[in-house]
């Protein structure tokens, strides 16, 4: 995943309260990386230390240093910096603009923000924001729920009854977060789910149509985002769920390289899905805390047995 340095100075979700001080032909550099860098020893000369698709934070301790430098030393330290590849570099703090350092950014066509933020408050912004672009991106047709305070995403062929089962839920207090299209970002180790901006919200009934989930049944009905923890497949009533029927064997299913917990719930008529999945999302639940009731089971009919085997031996004897 990349994106351009000039969508950092158009956001307006993550406060980053960014000022294009110089480098405006550099709008289209490219930015690959999530983390950012505090260029300390590449401001010193040590440019090789430079990674040219990170964002780069000068903070206070950069600029007292070029500060200290007499005017040849800073002009060789801010070309250095400038012509060793980045993609942006950032003054926080409101930091005054040392001089050369503007038009080194105009000359290398290197974008130079400035943030009202501290050093602090702003990387920990920059992190979220670089966090919410760069991470990897999929979109699964499917719907997700929010059941418990289980992300439970409902997958299926077209016509299965996915959307009917989602209103459903919602009708019971549970929460619709997507419909349809489930678009599928990979924070760290956990997936987190949205519905796009242009459908969020909204429904497909099949014999009813489109309908609105937030303005029908209010704002405590929907959810914009929510973790993916449960897939629960929903297959056709004809088809046999094969392998185990005990719930022994867990099965995963991987997106985008994290595994996720799945069952295969068949649909027929007459068999109520809402509350099967409640009860899946509870037994979700009780499973994270330890509690696993189909291994427990056999764990105690394991030893009844074991216990009815030396009973027999000793009545042997």
């Amino acid at each position: 995943m990349r994106i351009l340095a000039q969508a950092l100075y158009e956001d307006k979700s993550f406060d980053l309260r960014l000022e294009l001080l110089a480098g405006h032909n550099g709008l289209g550099r490219e930015i690959a990386e999530r983390r950012i860098q505090k260029p300390g020893l590449a401001i010193a000369g040590f440019v090789e230390m430079i990674q040219q698709h990170r964002v780069q934070v000068l903070g206070n301790t950069e600029i007292s240093y070029l500060q200290s430098l007499n005017e040849e030393q800073q002009r060789r330290a801010i070309e250095n910096f400038f012509a060793s590849g980045l993609s942006c570099a950032v003054l926080t703090t409101a930091l005054p603009v040392p001089p050369y350092l503007a038009a080194c950014a105009d000359r290398e066509s290197v974008p130079l923000f400035r943030s009202t933020h501290s050093s602090w408050q702003f990387i920990a912004q920059i992190h979220e924001f670089l966090e919410d672009r760069l991470s990897p991106e999929i979109s699964r047709h499917g719907v997700l729920v929010d059941v418990f305070g289980v992300g439970v995403l409902l997958t299926g062929p077209s016509g299965i009854g996915k959307s009917e089962c989602a209103l459903d839920l919602v009708l019971r207090g549970h929460r619709l977060v997507a419909d349809d299209v489930v678009l599928i970002k990979q924070h760290h180790a956990q997936l987190v789910g949205t519905g796009s901006m242009l459908t969020r919200h909204h429904m497909e009934v099949r014999g009813l149509g489109i309908i609105n989930a937030k303005e029908l049944f209010g704002a405590a009905a929907v959810c914009s985002s929510k973790p993916v923890e449960l897939v629960i497949d929903l297959i056709e009533g004809k088809d046999t769920v094969d392998g185990d029927r005990t719930g022994l064997d867990d099965r995963f299913e991987t997106i985008l390289e994290v595994a996720i917990p799945k069952l295969r719930l068949p649909v027929r008529p007459g068999r109520n899905v809402a509350s099967i999945v409640e009860v899946a999302a509870r037994n979700h639940l009780l499973k994270l805390q330890g509690h696993n009731a189909a291994l427990e089971l056999k764990d105690r009919i394991d030893r009844q047995l074991a216990a009815r085997v030396v009973a027999k031996t000793d009545g042997a004897s």
